[in-house]
């Protein structure tokens, strides 16, 4: 019987650009409209435009321009009728912004759990951090066990005592307590039958197929003995053509568990179980979660 388990900021100045403006010689400065004309005297009026500055200010809106060496000039950014102006200084450009890092540092790569039992079957992948590589997808967790359909119908007691019964043998008492099935035995009990199926409810057994049964028993004091069988439930045609014995278990007072592994020859469409069990004095013998499931 086979039991079915079971995510560049740069700054720019601008220039003031001047017109240079020369110092005359001997003659007055050329150009028409200039301060002194044609053929002028040749005196630059302090505060004039290409003259030398009053101080560090001009006369008439008059920009000052120091050339060094304590030698200044009146200039204008466009003299009217005047010699050319001498250009003004250039202005030295903002410095160049350092441009942000343009790529951030990219996360560590997140390390998969281990696997997990009975896990999904795939980790969770760590988060990518900006700019990072991706991040490593967990191990695959172990997947469980397969679960499959328990044969026994009522094998944990849920509906009681439905499907079971004590064909033979005089227990003291027998039924369904705390959701296991209990039968009280005497040392006139004899030998007790436990079983399951019947005309109503059977087993389905194909041949050559492996089948476990699992089931657990408990009893109060040591019993004579515990068999279990698998045969037929039905009698066919005068006989019951199956009757496999899968041994004899050791019944403590801990209520245990015990797995048979088993194949037939020969298919039964209508199985059943059946636990034979005796004692020399009085005890209570309990089963619960009978199983029975192919591989």
């Amino acid at each position: 019987m086979n039991y079915w388990k079971v995510l560049l900021v740069c700054l720019a100045s601008a220039g003031l650009a001047v017109a240079s403006c020369s110092h005359p010689s001997g003659t007055g400065i050329s150009g028409s409209g200039g301060n002194n004309g044609s053929g002028g005297s040749g005196d630059c009026p302090v505060g004039s435009v290409g003259c030398p500055c009053n101080g560090t200010t001009c006369d008439q809106g008059l920009l000052c321009a120091d050339f060094g060496g304590g030698q200044t000039e009146c200039v204008t950014t466009a003299g009217s009728g005047g010699g050319p102006g001498t250009g003004g200084s250039g202005a030295t450009g903002g410095t160049t912004g350092t441009g942000g890092n343009g790529v951030g540092t990219g996360g560590t790569p997140a390390t998969g759990g281990g696997p997990g039992t009975g896990g999904n079957g795939t980790g969770t992948g760590g988060t990518s951090a900006t700019g990072g590589g991706p991040g490593s997808g967990g191990n695959p967790g172990t997947g469980g066990g397969s679960s499959g359909t328990n044969l026994i119908v009522n094998g944990d007691f849920s509906q009681n005592d439905t499907n079971w019964g004590v064909p033979n043998g005089t227990p003291t008492s027998k039924g369904v307590q705390n959701g296991q099935y209990c039968v009280t035995l005497n040392n006139g009990s004899g030998q007790v039958i436990l079983g399951w199926g019947g005309t109503s409810v059977s087993a389905n057994l194909a041949a050559n197929v492996n089948y476990t049964l699992s089931f657990q028993a408990s009893a109060t004091t040591a019993l004579s003995g515990f068999d279990t069988h698998v045969g037929s439930a039905v009698e066919v045609g005068g006989s019951y053509p199956l009757d496999k014995d899968l041994g004899n278990d050791n019944i403590q007072t801990g209520l245990m568990t015990f797995t048979h592994m088993f194949t037939i020859t020969s298919a039964d469409p209508q199985a059943g179980v059946a636990f034979l069990f005796g004692a020399s004095g009085t005890s209570t013998v309990c089963v619960d979660n009978v199983s029975l499931t192919a591989d």
